[in-house]
């Protein structure tokens, strides 16, 4: 039998390996139809993904074929899952319009320094105490992604600033997540976040007279929300917060910093962006400090 912190482990390695490729998906697709109805498209896929799983999961653990189960407390469930799908989009419209006008490996190396933010937010907010040997390691994966980066680190333009206040935003959510999913449904909670992002996402874009539903743009744009709707929402997210229930949030976050890596790995698979001996050497630095920290105690 696997045990639950390996499950959660590996479920959050997926969603960082899906999450990588999400850059490249949010850069063309934002560029094509604009950032606020992309989120809103995004949204609408993420929802009906996670629909899917949730009535699949109640015909085969209750035999209905119900939304909601009779012990739930729906009130609790929608007001909180949608508080929380409000700080969901923020960071995700921040971290979308950032990666339209920034590279995809700085913007990866950008959104990997949740691994320093979380632990800070945690003493500030939660009054944690982080063990020495758990700062060192994550100071070492933040370097094995600096790393990475190195070819990217050209300066500071106005994407990188977006792309850093999502990271802020996301730290944010990462501890959201263990505090409300012990009281409420995992997958009730990605499915009304998703739904928030999915409203907020449209509405705005009607505010700002975005080309939303220009049906040629939509064409070409068909791709990228279906990665980033079905997988990178529906299913990187869900695996998220199944994953954060057997992980400690630091842990989760240095496992979830992988994206960086991932988003250069794609971005050289599939837009030619070459890796050098540095940066290899960089994803190594990055792995191994993240296993090591699994290996030495369970105790932060």
């Amino acid at each position: 039998m696997i045990s639950n912190k390996i499950k959660g482990i590996i479920y959050l390695l997926i969603t960082a390996i899906i999450w990588g490729g999400s850059f490249i998906s949010q850069m063309f697709g934002g560029i094509i139809i604009g950032s606020f109805a992309f989120s809103g498209f995004r949204g609408i896929f993420g929802c009906i993904t996670i629909a899917i799983i949730i009535l699949y999961n109640n015909v085969k653990e209750h035999n209905s074929f119900t939304f909601f189960r009779k012990d739930e407390n729906v009130i609790d469930t929608i007001l909180g899952s949608c508080w929380c799908g409000v700080v969901l989009f923020s960071a995700l419209i921040t971290q979308q319009i950032g990666v339209e006008i920034t590279d995809t490996a700085k913007s990866g190396l950008i959104a990997s320094t949740e691994v320093i933010m979380v632990p800070i937010l945690m003493m500030i907010v939660n009054k944690k105490k982080i063990r020495p040997i758990t700062w060192i390691f994550i100071l070492t994966a933040m370097f094995g992604i600096m790393m990475l980066s190195i070819n990217s680190l050209s300066g500071i333009n106005a994407g990188d600033v977006w792309v850093f206040a999502s990271t802020i935003l996301y730290s944010i959510t990462i501890l959201q997540v263990p505090k409300y999913i012990s009281k409420i449904d995992p997958l009730k909670f990605s499915f009304f976040r998703f739904f928030v992002v999915m409203v907020l996402g449209f509405l705005l874009s009607l505010v700002f007279k975005e080309d939303t539903f220009n049906v040629i743009k939509l064409k070409s744009a068909v791709p990228s929300i279906l990665y980033s709707g079905i997988l990178a929402s529906g299913v990187a997210y869900t695996l998220q917060v199944v994953g954060q229930k057997y992980c400690e949030p630091i842990i989760a976050t240095l496992i979830m910093s992988l994206e960086g890596i991932f988003a250069a790995i794609f971005g050289w698979i599939i837009l030619g962006q070459y890796l050098n001996l540095v940066q290899i050497i960089g994803i190594i630095i990055a792995f191994v400090s993240i296993v090591l920290v699994q290996l030495t105690d369970n105790n932060l």
